[in-house]
């Protein structure tokens, strides 16, 4: 009887020996887990500038063929085609072969294009493609109405075609809810006098307060043609830290503001 019990308490015990180090062991992998923080001064968006991974050197990919777009997100065809993609051919209702042309290595664009750009796919509809960035670990700064951000990117289209790229960002709270928006959009075919490129394009402002997450999504509107002229390259979102007034500069702020009083006393005293 003895040895049964002795056998009992053996083996719970070892159960909760076990059970410890499994909880222990599990907690510390998740611990462990790297957790990719946002940095102040850097470019927020991964991948921002398309060029990593492969570019489609046609311009016709859909569906399963388009190439991996490592950290975004995409939807209808949205893909990344390489700085002078050959194009293709197809033949319209009516019968006639029409040529497809896209943006070639000597497009109007940023210097520092590297060999990709994002592209709106090769299908007749609108698509887009997102991520997500984690900013908690700038909460201080953020909570405090420090944080400023700067949104840019080079964004255009083809020719005479109306189809138009846009970069918006959303602010969300703790709870995942929006606080507020900015975006840049695309030029006009009017406005790039119906030239084929990508112009640059920027927007500022400040994080708002209790923002803890930024949520970004490249949109890319389909108006017409065979296939979605909507182009981007080389996105940034950098987040920067509000420099606390210098000792001189609120001295001079309040010279200004003794000069400023002392001559509208001087202006009051003249009209009486």
């Amino acid at each position: 009887m003895n040895q049964i019990n002795f056998m009992t308490t053996f083996l719970q015990n070892t159960n909760k020996i076990c059970i410890s180090f499994i909880v222990g062991l599990a907690s510390s992998l998740l611990v462990s887990h790297p957790i990719h923080a946002a940095t102040l001064g850097e470019n927020l968006i991964v991948n921002g500038d398309a060029e990593q991974g492969l570019g489609d050197p046609v311009g016709n990919a859909v569906g399963a063929n388009i190439p991996i777009i490592p950290g975004w997100t995409g939807s209808n065809d949205f893909s990344v085609l390489k700085y002078g993609a050959t194009g293709f051919s197809f033949v319209n209702p009516l019968g006639n072969l029409v040529s497809v042309t896209l943006p070639g290595v000597d497009v109007i664009g940023p210097s520092n294009r590297g060999q990709n750009l994002f592209f709106g796919g090769a299908s007749r509809a609108s698509s887009s493609a997102s991520q997500s960035i984690d900013v908690t670990s700038l909460s201080s700064v953020v909570d405090a109405g420090k944080g400023a951000f700067d949104l840019s990117g080079w964004l255009g289209g083809y020719a005479t075609d109306e189809d138009i790229a846009s970069l918006n960002i959303t602010f969300l709270d703790r709870a995942n809810q929006s606080i507020s928006t900015a975006s840049i959009f695309a030029p006009t075919s009017a406005q790039r006098n119906n030239i084929t490129g990508l112009f640059f394009q920027s927007t500022k402002g400040y994080v708002p307060v209790g923002t803890r997450q930024i949520d970004v999504i490249l949109n890319a509107a389909y108006a017409r043609g065979r296939v979605n002229d909507s182009y981007a390259d080389n996105l940034s979102l950098v987040i920067t830290q509000v420099p606390e007034p210098s000792i001189s500069g609120l001295s001079l702020l309040a010279v200004s503001s003794c000069m400023a009083w002392k001559l509208w006393r001087k202006r009051r005293q003249v009209s009486l």
